[in-house]
């Protein structure tokens, strides 16, 4: 039996809860600059599939990435994309510790085997070398036709290249009911070996170090020295974590000992406008 005949759904409830968080997920303007931009096919054989896969990226170099492309069946189907830090295992079962990124329409035409659809979004996410991400992308209602490939060992090599390893995962069920294992996502990873930024309107982007941070994170405002400045914090519900007017000289620091682990937004707003970055706490 297929992991889609096999599957357990959630209640209309619960998914509700989930699309509702979706929804409600802050949106960005990307501005890139110009980059060596490029994709890496992780597989196309099919022959299983439910609504979504969890898998590992390994980085070795560290390139900023785009968003992905699925493998999904003819019809119109809404994909979510989420990230954690570290290995998806453990974590197939529960939405503790997932960071929603993004989610997008697409509409197929393929069926079966060998079909690829982009998600028409911008996650502009660094991935840092010597670090391994986790990511959820899964169709978002109980109908989608989701198609991977069955496995030979959690962890195992699916597809590489000279930046980053693709690691065999799971499947299953939407939302976070993915345990059927060992699973290999059928799609593409779209990537750039670069720095990029979200950036709105013209003040460029600020550049915040170390990112990934820990207890606290350095922002760079040599650009504005000599203009009031405000600097908030946002989570990925929207949700305002801290905010601060001060006079731009040189480095400033943010605490961010009281934050768990996952995706915010430092703002820097002047003179009515502003730009935005993404900050990565592990």
């Amino acid at each position: 039996q297929s992991d889609r005949e096999l599957g357990t759904r959630m209640s209309a409830a619960q998914r509700t809860e989930i699309l509702n968080n979706v929804a409600n997920a802050p949106k960005s303007k990307l501005v890139k600059s110009t980059l060596s931009c490029d994709s890496i096919a992780v597989d196309s054989v099919a022959g299983n599939g439910y609504h979504g896969n969890m898998f590992d990226i390994s980085v070795t170099s560290s390139v900023t990435l785009e968003t992905f492309s699925v493998s999904m069946d003819a019809g119109t189907w809404n994909v979510a994309i989420f990230y954690k830090m570290g290995t998806y295992v453990g974590s197939e079962s529960a939405s503790t510790g997932w960071i929603f990124l993004d989610s997008a329409n697409i509409t197929s035409t393929f069926t079966g085997a060998g079909g690829f659809n982009k998600v028409p979004v911008n996650l502009n996410m660094p991935l840092n070398a010597g670090s391994t991400y986790a990511f959820y992308v899964t169709g978002t209602s109980s109908s989608t036709p989701l198609n991977y490939t069955n496995g030979t060992s959690v962890g195992t090599v699916a597809a590489s290249n000279t930046y980053f390893s693709v690691l065999e995962g799971a499947g299953g069920a939407y939302p976070f009911t993915v345990t059927n294992s060992p699973r290999i996502f059928n799609g593409e990873v779209f990537f750039c070996a670069g720095v990029t930024g979200i950036n709105e309107n013209t003040l460029g982007t600020v550049e915040l170090f170390p990112n990934p941070a820990d207890q606290s994170v350095s922002v760079d405002l040599n650009a504005f020295n000599g203009n009031k400045v405000t600097l908030t914090v946002i989570n990925t519900l929207g949700q305002l974590l801290q905010s601060t007017s001060l006079m731009a000289n040189g480095i400033t620091t943010l605490n961010l000992d009281e934050y768990p682990a996952g995706m915010y937004f430092v703002q820097l707003e002047m003179n009515g406008k502003t730009t935005t970055s993404k900050l990565s706490v592990k």
